[in-house]
C-alpha cells in the first residue's frame, strides 16, 4: 500500500527522487554489473600497490570506509587516479530497468550522488519529440538554487560530479569533506529540498554522513514536518526502521529483495501508475471546483 501523502506529492510534482550506487548497481553489461562498487573498485585499485598499503586499504574497505580509502589509493597513484576512474565509470552501458522505473515517476527534480552517465541516458531516451529535455547540474554552487523556481524545466544534479567533467568528481575523503562540510551551499541546498519537497530515497543505504546527519538536524528542528521516504529491500530490522522514523523522519517502503531486487522497479512502476491516476483524480476535482 503506498502512503496517500507521498501519492499525493508525486502526482502535483513534489518529490525529489534521491538516487544512490544501488540505482547504477542495477546496469549490467553481459552477465556482470556495468560498473564496480566503491568495495570492488578499490579492492582492485589496491592489487596494484605494495604490500602495505594493499593491506591498509583491504582493511578500510572491510571496515566500510571507503572514502579513507580512496585518499589513500588517490595519494598513491597521483595523476594516474582520474583516468582510473574514468576507465571504469566512464564505460558505456544500457540503463536497467530501474532507471526506466525511476524516469517513469516523472518528477522535475532527481539528485543523485552517481557520476555515470546511465541516468541522463534513460531520461533522454523518454522525452518525444519536441517536449522540453531536462539540464544536468554536476557542481554544488550558486547556480544550483535556480532548479527550485524554475518549475518549467526537469534538473538533474549530480551532487558529487560526473563522469564527463573529472574535475567536479568528489572520490576521496578530502573531496568529500570539502563538499559536505567545507562548503555552505551544499548543506543549505540538501535543507531547501528537505523543507520544500518530499524526499524519495532510491538505491540510497543513509551511510552517507553528511545526508545522514542532514536528515538528523531536520528531524530535530522540525519535528512536526511531514516525513521523507526510503525504498529498502525487507528484512533489515524493526529497530533500524525506529531509528529512521524517530531520528530522522523517514518511513520506509519495503520491498523484496531476492533475484537481484527484481521487484524494487515493479514496485516503482506501480507507484508511477498511482500516481497518474491520483493527477487524473486531482484535476477532475479542480474542474468540478472551478465550473
Amino acid at each position: 500500500m503506498i502512503n496517500n501523502d507521498l501519492l499525493r506529492d508525486l502526482a502535483e510534482d513534489k518529490v525529489v527522487l534521491f538516487l544512490g550506487a544501488g540505482v547504477s548497481a542495477s546496469s549490467h553489461i553481459g552477465n556482470q554489473p556495468a560498473f564496480k562498487g566503491w568495495p570492488e573498485f578499490l579492492t582492485a585499485a589496491a592489487e596494484s600497490r605494495d604490500v602495505p598499503l594493499r593491506d591498509q586499504v583491504n582493511r578500510l574497505i572491510a571496515a566500510k570506509d571507503y572514502l579513507l580509502a580512496c585518499q589513500l589509493l588517490q595519494d598513491s597513484y597521483e595523476h594516474e587516479w582520474q583516468e582510473l576512474v574514468t576507465a571504469e565509470y566512464g564505460k558505456v552501458a544500457e540503463p536497467s530497468q530501474l532507471h526506466n522505473s525511476i524516469i517513469s515517476l516523472r518528477q522535475r527534480l532527481v539528485v543523485t550522488t552517481n557520476f555515470d552517465k546511465l541516468l541522463e541516458a534513460a531520461w533522454a531516451s523518454s522525452i518525444s519529440a519536441g517536449a522540453r529535455s531536462f539540464k544536468v547540474i554536476s557542481a554544488v554552487d550558486e547556480s544550483v538554487f535556480r532548479c527550485l523556481k524554475d518549475y518549467d524545466t526537469p534538473y538533474l544534479i549530480k551532487i558529487h560530479g560526473s563522469v564527463d567533467d573529472t574535475s567536479s568528481m568528489v572520490f576521496s575523503r578530502s573531496e568529500y569533506i570539502k563538499l559536505a562540510f567545507g562548503n555552505a551551499r551544499y548543506s543549505n541546498f540538501i535543507e531547501a529540498l528537505l523543507l520544500n519537497y518530499t524526499i524519495l530515497f532510491i538505491g540510497f543505504s543513509m551511510e552517507d554522513p553528511a545526508i545522514s546527519a542532514l536528515m538528523e538536524l531536520y528531524a530535530l528542528n522540525y519535528p512536526g514536518a511531514r516525513p521523507h521516504y526510503i525504498m529498502t529491500p525487507q528484512g533489515g530490522g524493526s529497530n533500524i526502521a525506529e531509528i529512521n522514523k524517530k531520528l530522522r523522519k523517514l518511513s520506509l517502503i519495503e520491498y523484496n529483495p531476492a533475484n537481484n531486487h527484481k521487484e524494487l522497479p515493479n514496485v516503482i512502476y506501480q507507484m508511477a501508475r498511482a500516481a497518474q491516476s491520483k493527477k487524473r483524480e486531482i484535476l477532475a476535482a479542480r474542474i468540478l471546483a472551478v465550473s
